[in-house]
């Protein structure tokens, strides 16, 4: 049985229980059953119990030594934006929870939910508890969930890349995700199936420190997750081709509206805060199209302690640029006029030519509740804000020629005269490796290419990927690694020449393990890339432009004669694991690879990822990696 994309608008859905497959029991593992109520049987699913976890009891405050086993149900399913759930909700926003109505901006479209929520429900851990998560898949085509940010050292084999570290969850099977919340920060979780993530199946995932070990916990007095922001574009009606809105928790005005900002009949999220008090809040960009955004809050100064969920020595600023999956935290401090204000994103490149942008409401206790800001959203700087030129983080249109040391990018919060480009922010922690280290160098290279059926093609080293017939990490054995994927050397070796010609295989980069790495990666194309690694923090240690495509091909040559600047050995790069690559310029990235195993490393943005540019890191061999245990599918 399989849910219908779109329910009739006459008729209100009724979730009654599904009748799941008989081969959806799943294996326990006694040393994490221990102390859990694991569900080992899903015989029978009634949907209408799924919810958020706002009493759950990993939602804690994080204590030493400390750690807790932590159980999850997840469904993910067919839904609507403004549904025929919503009855009330359409006059009344109160009662729009009540009736598990995704009101979203008002535009009844299909979407794909967790536990009837768009985002999904936010999930709160302490650093190295133990998660479990049961995945119940509810949709009519196969899914996975990625966990963004989470090393899986330990279980690699728990990524969510469908044939990389697992098969797909298949309709009406469940999956059970085990794994060590390895690292604290800002973290989300999101499909990494097709355009699902697009739909709306993501939601944030939030591992904290205790207050002895957080080094910016005395910047803030409250760390609330109703403060964490997941900003989304969203397209209508399964036409993936076309952004229409940019929404914050689900929610924003609609652009096919004349209705000005502050007409009452928008719904807006509405973030609360008490006057004199300091905020922690967390924004993470979950983009699909290339579009890159703006975000500021007005009459407020942003203090980023934290870049892709890894602690910064703290900027002051009066915003910063996201592209997609990367994500900032700041602290907002209470000491404005008690009143509401706007949150503003903008979106830029595709959002901008539709004209897109969003609200959000920061609402002061003691201002009126239902009232909105004054002003239009997007209104330009006045008073206070006129008196010193605005500092922004992680401008993607940053231009850095191959003339300009890297020097002058930290040197720009000084200045004032440009952004603070992202490669000058400072981490709190030293890089983990001694100075002078020597660091094996890959030159990788982001391009598109036109097939000969006139579809538009995105490349890793100018090959197109192809997803294999087979999960790598499982099925490493059962295939000679060069009879079965490539890469840039092996097709050189049969004499093809992948610049001039269509190249598309189960691309994947061998790597050595235990060795510190350096990787160049260089984008042939003059639109802003955002690249993932999976499984590792890398350090960004360059970052620039040099706008000549000939100069980009050779980069090796240039890199060679010195002409690629990079940051100090002694000096704490920035670390993250998802870094936006200029158009026509590069980024230089160190890691060391002590994580063995099978990496997804691809653009995110959806289209780009989908039509091939993607690639697999394999780091180490067959040995190093940990071997996976056949799962019992009875």
């Amino acid at each position: 049985m399989q849910l219908k994309m779109e329910q009739p608008a006459s008729t209100k859905t009724d979730w009654l229980t599904f009748p799941w497959s008989r081969h959806n029991k799943t294996n326990k593992v006694t040393y994490l059953a221990a102390g859990l109520h694991l569900k080992d049987e899903y015989s029978q699913v009634d949907i209408s119990s799924f919810a958020g976890f706002e009493s759950h009891p990993c939602r804690r405050v994080c204590q030493k030594g400390q750690t807790q086993s932590c159980y999850y149900q997840l469904v993910v399913h067919n839904y609507r934006r403004l549904g025929a759930e919503c009855q009330r909700c359409q006059f009344d926003e109160r009662a729009c929870a009540g009736e598990n109505c995704i009101y979203g901006d008002g535009i009844s479209t299909p979407v794909m939910a967790v536990n009837r929520m768009v985002p999904g429900p936010a999930i709160e851990l302490c650093e190295n508890d133990t998660v479990v998560v049961d995945v119940l898949n509810y949709l009519s085509e196969p899914s996975t969930i990625h966990w963004h940010g989470v090393h899986m050292s330990r279980t690699p084999e728990m990524d969510g890349v469908a044939h990389v570290t697992q098969y797909p969850v298949q309709p009406g099977e469940v999956y059970r995700y085990e794994f060590q919340a390895d690292r604290s920060g800002s973290l989300w979780y999101h499909s990494h199936e097709g355009w699902q993530r697009g739909f709306g199946v993501a939601g944030n995932l939030i591992v904290r420190q205790p207050h002895q070990a957080n080094p910016h916990a005395r910047l803030y007095d409250y760390d609330l997750v109703e403060h964490a922001l997941m900003v989304q574009d969203i397209f209508y009606d399964n036409n993936i081709q076309q952004v229409r809105n940019i929404l914050i928790n689900g929610k924003g005005r609609n652009h096919l509206s004349q209705l000005p900002d502050q007409d009452p009949r928008h719904r807006y999220e509405r973030l609360r805060v008490t006057p004199g008090y300091r905020y922690r809040m967390r924004v993470v960009l979950n983009g699909v199209f290339n579009c890159p955004v703006e975000f500021s809050i007005e009459q407020h100064k942003l203090l980023i302690i934290s870049a892709d969920g890894n602690d910064i020595e703290p900027v002051l600023a009066d915003g910063f640029f996201l592209t997609a999956a990367e994500r900032f935290d700041f602290v907002l401090e209470a000491n404005q006029y008690a009143k509401n204000y706007w949150l503003r994103v903008r979106g830029y490149e595709q959002c901008q030519e539709q004209n897109l942008y969003q609200g959000a409401v920061l609402s002061y206790r003691g201002a009126a509740r239902s009232e909105l800001p004054l002003g239009s959203i997007l209104e330009r700087r006045q008073g206070r804000e006129l008196d010193e030129p605005p500092t922004y983080i992680n401008d993607f249109r940053f231009k850095l020629s191959i003339n300009d040391s890297i020097t002058l990018l930290r040197q720009a919060n000084q200045t004032k005269e440009t952004d603070v480009g992202t490669v000058s922010l400072r981490s709190v922690e030293p890089v983990p490796w001694p100075r002078y280290t020597k660091f094996l160098t890959h030159y990788s290279s982001l391009s598109m290419r036109q097939a000969s059926n006139g579809e538009q093609l995105f490349q890793i080293d100018e090959i197109s990927y192809n997803p294999p017939g087979i999960s790598l990490l499982q099925g490493r054995h059962l295939y000679q690694d060069d009879g079965y994927f490539c890469n840039r050397s092996s097709l050189a070796s049969q004499g093809r020449n992948c610049a001039r010609e269509l190249c598309e295989c189960v691309h994947v980069i061998r790597l050595p393990a235990y060795r510190p790495i350096e990787m160049v990666v260089a984008s042939y194309t003059d639109a802003t890339h955002p690249i993932h690694l999976h499984g590792l923090t890398f350090r960004l240690v360059g970052q620039g432009v040099l706008g000549n495509l000939n100069d980009l091909r050779n980069i090796r040559q240039l890199d060679r004669q010195g002409r690629l600047s990079r940051l100090p050995d002694d000096y704490a790069a920035v670390a993250k694991d998802t870094v936006q690559v200029p158009g026509l310029g590069y980024v230089i990235l160190r890691f060391i690879s002590d994580n063995p195993g099978f990496w997804s490393y691809h653009c995110h943005i959806e289209s780009h990822a989908v039509q091939g540019m993607t690639a697999v890191l394999k780091i180490g061999e067959n040995y190093q990696i940990k071997s996976i245990p056949a799962r019992v599918r009875c």
